[in-house]
């Protein structure tokens, strides 16, 4: 269950989601895209969100994602927990480390940089695991997958975009990073699914777009 803080008031979206139907949240990767994904959870209401992520705050990482110049040096969970906390009262789960496999439940969100990692992920998918959803950035390109791990046919469909290594992945699918608009797009995707796969159990399996040139694909 959600433990609400008393000093927001989410009165303005109240039409679009209520903050108690929010479920805990998993990232794993805590970059460009996590860190975007982290914050805007937050700000809408999800107050159980645990995040992965060994790497620290690199003067690169800041353009793009939720970080500030105060937090070069600093493990990028740890600069996140307060990042969140002072936006919007949540305390995160922050883990300082890589994800190697530990259980998973709820609703778990790939933010992360290797076709390996997301393997890895996959293979520890269980029947706690309600949505599973990853994302892909290059430059412009943005890539979200949102998987129901017990829809046969999400599952299989998402498998065909596992089935390659990282060094056989074509440039667009992994690995590189643009600017911050995109990340925040890649956030915003990610959130209007958890958004409408909480309310009514609906989200988009694949969704990608251009999004400087503002185009579907």
């Amino acid at each position: 269950m959600q433990v609400l803080n008393p000093a927001l008031n989410f009165s303005h979206q109240d039409e679009i989601f209520d903050p108690a139907i929010a479920r805990s949240l998993t990232i794993i990767g805590a970059g460009s895209i996590g860190s975007c994904v982290a914050l805007v959870a937050a700000k809408m209401g999800v107050s159980k969100i645990i995040i992965y992520d060994e790497d620290s705050v690199e003067s690169h990482n800041i353009p793009m994602s939720a970080y500030r110049i105060c937090d070069l040096g600093v493990r990028k969970v740890q600069a996140l927990k307060e990042i969140i906390k002072e936006h919007s009262g949540t305390d995160i789960v922050a883990i300082p480390e890589m994800y190697t496999g530990q259980r998973l439940r709820d609703t778990v969100v790939l933010c992360v940089d290797t076709m390996e990692a997301r393997q890895l992920v996959f293979s520890k998918i269980n029947p706690l695991v309600d949505l599973l959803i990853d994302t892909r950035l290059a430059q412009e390109y943005l890539s979200v997958f949102a998987i129901e791990p017990t829809n046969k046919f999400d599952v299989d469909f998402y498998k065909h975009f596992l089935a390659y290594s990282t060094e056989e992945a074509a440039r667009i699918d992994c690995g590189t990073h643009g600017i911050a608009p995109i990340s925040m797009r890649a956030a915003s995707v990610v959130c209007a699914n958890l958004i409408n796969f909480w309310k009514n159990g609906k989200k988009e399996m694949h969704y990608e777009e251009l999004c400087i040139a503002l185009q579907r694909v």
